[in-house]
């Protein structure tokens, strides 16, 4: 396959519309950002894992192209637009956005992983890669017509916003609860960001001192418990090593476990290094996981009892009418949606008409 077979294959799929984007992942060969050992998978649609932690969880991967078109389309940038991106990773994104802005400025975290990315980049005059804390941003050259990140956050850096120029755009996969991740394009208004349109996504965590509560923690077997807050894994381990309570269980839609994560305040889901992933609820008393067509509890019911409740009350959450805006500082809480308090800003999120 080519570059022109993918463009074709997303277009097909209706996820790439923009004819500047497409002509942008058309001209740059997507083979040449990922590792020898996967150029036969470049043109697949499809996530291509490049670096494992030494417990061997994914921390940075060439996105899904559909992915990758969706969040540019959601950026709008024109030809004369200054971009900064979180994440550089393999520099595929940031040799797109080249071709669609003015000046790039693209952030990694990681020496080696910047390195390569810097490499591949290295006839691209118009993209510089940093190696640092994207956290932090990059005052130097602001303000930005455009931020996009490329890994995802539970909270939003006030140097984003304040590098971003008002009425610019932020793009970023927000994590709001396990099995709730959105990309959400925001657009500056003086202090506060508004959402102006939301897909789904999944990605790798943001790393470093500020990669918030979240995680993936090892619980033996090759599996791994994705959590909100992390610290919370110690007595899930201990219930998880007990023998489980099986059943049948109930089917699950993805959209209806995504409205009872909202409200929830514990999800989790169990995941192995294949990436398949199993949610359930838990407490300090109780774990419960959906895994295929069986039923799991570890420990008491009462994690159980909630998520058959919540399947009984819940609908489907459309993603697409979430309107979501972030503040910083005091905010008057909303009247009806949802609340997420980060340690940077207020994340608000209510469904649509």
């Amino acid at each position: 396959m080519a570059p022109r077979d993918l463009v074709r294959l997303l277009t097909e799929k209706g996820v790439l519309g923009d004819g500047r984007v497409a002509e942008a992942m058309t001209a740059v060969p997507r083979e040449l950002f990922v590792p020898e050992s996967l150029r036969a998978e470049a043109y697949d649609d499809k996530v291509l894992i490049t670096k494992r932690d030494g417990a061997g969880v994914a921390i940075s991967s060439a996105s899904q192209p559909a992915v990758v078109a969706i969040m540019l389309e959601q950026l709008r940038v024109d030809p004369g637009h200054s971009v900064l991106e979180i994440g550089a990773g393999t520099g595929y994104n940031a040799a797109l956005l080249g071709r669609l802005a003015a000046r790039v400025i693209t952030i990694e975290i990681d020496d080696d992983l910047a390195a390569a990315a810097r490499a591949r980049l290295s006839g691209v005059a118009n993209v510089e890669v940093r190696t640092g804390d994207g956290w932090a941003g990059a005052p130097d050259h602001a303000p930005y017509d455009r931020i996009e990140l490329t890994i995802g956050t539970s909270d939003i850096s006030v140097a984003w916003r304040d590098q971003l120029a008002d009425g610019g755009l932020l793009v970023l996969p927000l994590w709001l609860r396990v099995g709730v991740q959105l990309s959400v394009a925001f657009r500056r208004d003086g202090d506060v960001l508004r959402g102006e349109s939301v897909y789904d996504c999944g990605f790798q965590r943001l790393r470093g001192p500020h990669s918030g509560p979240e995680g993936f923690v090892a619980v033996g077997g090759g599996e791994f418990l994705i959590l909100d807050d992390a610290a919370h894994a110690a007595p899930l381990r201990e219930l998880l090593r007990q023998t489980p309570r099986e059943e049948r269980a109930p089917v699950i839609e993805p959209a209806v476990f995504a409205r009872i994560a909202l409200t929830e305040p514990r999800t989790l889901a169990l995941s192995d290094l294949s990436g398949g992933l199993r949610p359930g609820l838990y407490d300090t008393r109780s774990v419960v996981v959906i895994d295929g067509e069986r039923m799991l509890t570890y420990g008491s019911p009462s994690a159980r009892d909630r998520l058959i409740y919540g399947l009984g009350a819940a609908r489907p959450l459309d993603r697409s009418r979430l309107r979501v805006t972030a503040a910083f500082g005091d905010s008057p809480a909303p009247s009806q949606g949802w609340r997420f308090v980060r340690r940077s800003c207020v994340i608000d999120v209510a469904e649509g008409p």
